[in-house]
């Protein structure tokens, strides 16, 4: 029975993953030979029969986009296909890194394209924020009605995402800091605009960097933001929490999608300072199936350039 649950879930894996079905096939049916196996004994198999070995042939951008669905996804996955390969000698990141990136900007655009999709078809669609006095086991979802679509993106660094005492790896937002878009994030929030879906940048940090934030956004290429309506900086005193934040965006557009590197960018009710709890939260609540479909645990669109050298100015 385990065997069968193991064959099973892999070939359920390689249904979900569009990407992956070619290699879900193979190891699916290798479990079908070894169950053939398991059922005739030891009885030997017959020899394959040998067949040649086709030469390898190099991907390009075309063979990647070519099941795509839609001229839109393809475009876009050229675009970013054309992101990575011109890495900045100023933000140098790792080749996995940068594919890592890219992967999941374009699993985001994907998911927030069928949305789109469903709403034009007249099929209903589902925000993503948890409603006032719903639980991680008992989620209810501020509704949509007819509210335009919107992202939310968390710009903040999470200490599970990078060293909390690096200094020099957080940026501060007063227009001194050496930063660059991740890969795939501008030309995916590009893409997202162009479908009517308007992108919302939140953070922790003062209201008093408004303008400066906004102006670093608009240098990177991501545009045009509005302190306090697209841009909105949540700090202070008192602070407002992030599911306040949440909540007043979702009373004015249908929230498709959350995307943060950090479970507190989703709900305030993962408990960050327990580990094994939160780790249950979210995997084993009813807000599971979230993940990658409306709550994307993606890099920050926006990562720090700066080095152990650089000059720190004081936060």
């Amino acid at each position: 029975m385990s065997r069968l649950r193991a064959l099973l879930a892999l070939g359920v894996a390689g249904l979900l993953c569009g990407g992956c079905v070619a290699a879900a096939i193979p190891i699916v049916a290798g479990g079908s030979i070894a169950g053939k196996r398991l059922l005739n004994g030891d009885k030997p198999e017959p020899e394959p029969v040998a067949t040649a070995t086709p030469a390898p042939v190099a991907a390009t951008p075309g063979d990647a986009t070519a099941t795509l669905a839609t001229p839109e996804a393809r475009a876009l996955a050229l675009r970013l296909w054309a992101s990575a390969a011109a890495s900045s000698p100023a933000a140098p990141v790792s080749a996995e890194s940068a594919a890592a990136s890219l992967q999941a900007y374009q699993s985001l655009w994907a998911y927030v394209e069928r949305q789109v999709a469903a709403r034009k078809a007249g099929e209903a669609v589902r925000s993503v924020v948890l409603a006032e006095g719903a639980t991680l086991d008992a989620p209810r979802y501020v509704p949509c009605e007819a509210k335009p679509f919107a992202i939310l993106f968390d710009l903040d660094e999470s200490a599970a995402g990078s060293d909390p005492d690096a200094r020099f790896r957080r940026w501060i937002g007063d227009g001194s800091d050496q930063v660059s878009a991740v890969p795939g994030a501008v030309e995916g929030i590009d893409a997202l605009r162009r479908e009517g879906v308007q992108a919302i940048f939140t953070s922790a940090r003062r209201p008093a960097g408004n303008n400066a934030a906004a102006a670093m956004l608009a240098k990177l290429g991501f545009g045009e933001f509005v302190p306090g309506k697209t841009l909105i900086l949540r700090g202070g005193e008192p602070p407002i929490s992030g599911d306040q934040v949440r909540r007043t965006v979702a009373a004015s557009y249908c929230v498709v999608a959350i995307v943060g590197d950090a479970l507190g960018d989703f709900s305030d009710s993962f408990d960050a300072a327990d580990a094994a709890r939160s780790r249950a939260a979210a995997t084993e609540t009813m807000v599971a199936p979230l993940w990658g479909a409306g709550w994307f645990l993606l890099p920050n669109p926006v990562r720090s350039t700066a080095t152990t050298t650089t000059e720190l100015r004081k936060e």
